[in-house]
């Protein structure tokens, strides 16, 4: 059983950021990489992610113990964990392979032959989700959050309500109960409304910020773009470094024009552990910039969330 730890680090602190795979984690780890290294580890060592078939974080991991130039031993350490742990270890391990570390090749040739659960190394890409996702599929976990919602309400019956004031209460309703799973079909309801839903905008921020679930951040961030795009662009340029490639690719297009961006924008182009969605992307982008594309609108537009 992997070892979860849900009562997050608050999401303004670093430990928070890295735990929720915030792209701000990321950015304030390389400031002092020395003292974030503990951090790192801890986040491959423990699963913190509620919804293991959703929330990625290998890909986030393996760029930060590249990018912060960690140690690759305690890494390796963790292939004589339990199976879940030796499985995230070898996640990273192997995006780490594929940047061309040759400590985490050799790491892995050693396991694959001699490790306790080479086996089920070997056999993981056969279960295995996107790049970087490297868990076996799950049964049901009765502790998880996901199965403790309750069969009829909540998000699931938003889909019926087709006016503002009933959306806007449910994700009031949710935020109240600190109900993590499921405000995402929330804020995608809300974002049909445009601008009529901008009174929702302070409700779908906290959710952007706070949420355990990396995989739901994406659809906040659609329906901030969609009912109060301005103000934005600290928030997209924060997410070229979040976990999620659903949040990637709206910040590739999106990011303010500046020296940092295009700078990280050819960083995702050519990173070999990059999805391929995304790393198109980035360089479709900065060709844009290069011909003198026009700047995408509302990326200027200052402003964050925190």
């Amino acid at each position: 059983m992997a070892q979860r730890r849900y009562e997050y680090a608050p999401a303004g602190t670093l430990p928070g950021l890295l735990q929720r795979g915030r792209g701000l984690g990321a950015q304030m780890a390389a400031e002092d990489p020395a003292a974030a290294a503990d951090l790192v580890y801890g986040c491959i060592r423990w699963d913190w992610r509620w919804d293991r078939q959703a929330d990625d974080r290998h890909l986030y991991l393996a760029r930060l113990v590249r990018d912060l130039e960690l140690p690759v031993g305690p890494i390796v350490d963790l292939l004589t964990g339990d199976e879940d742990t030796c499985l995230r270890a070898t996640g990273v391990l192997e995006l780490l392979a594929l940047a061309d570390s040759a400590e985490a090749r050799e790491a892995l040739r050693t396991h694959v032959r001699e490790g306790e659960h080479r086996v089920a190394g070997q056999d993981v890409r056969k279960r295995s989700g996107p790049r970087g996702s490297m868990d076996p599929v799950p049964e049901q976990d009765s502790a998880s959050p996901r199965a403790l919602l309750p069969e009829h309400g909540g998000a699931s019956d938003l889909h019926i309500a087709s006016d503002l004031p009933t959306a806007t209460a449910e994700l009031e309703r949710q935020w109240a109960a600190q109900e993590w799973c499921g405000p995402m079909h929330t804020a995608r309801g809300l974002a049909r409304f445009g601008p009529e839903a901008a009174g929702a905008a302070s409700l779908l921020r906290r959710f952007w910020l706070w949420t355990p679930h990396s995989s739901e951040r994406p659809a906040y961030l659609e329906a901030l773009a969609a009912v109060a795009p301005v103000g934005l662009a600290e928030v997209y340029t924060e997410c070229l470094w979040d976990c999620e490639a659903g949040a990637r690719l709206p910040a590739v297009a999106h990011a303010p024009d500046r020296p940092h961006v295009r700078e990280r924008l050819a960083h995702l182009r050519d990173d070999p552990m990059e999805e391929a969605e995304v790393r198109e992307a980035a360089g479709a982008r900065l060709a844009g910039l290069s011909s003198g594309g026009s700047e995408p609108e509302g990326a200027g537009s200052e402003g964050e969330l925190e």
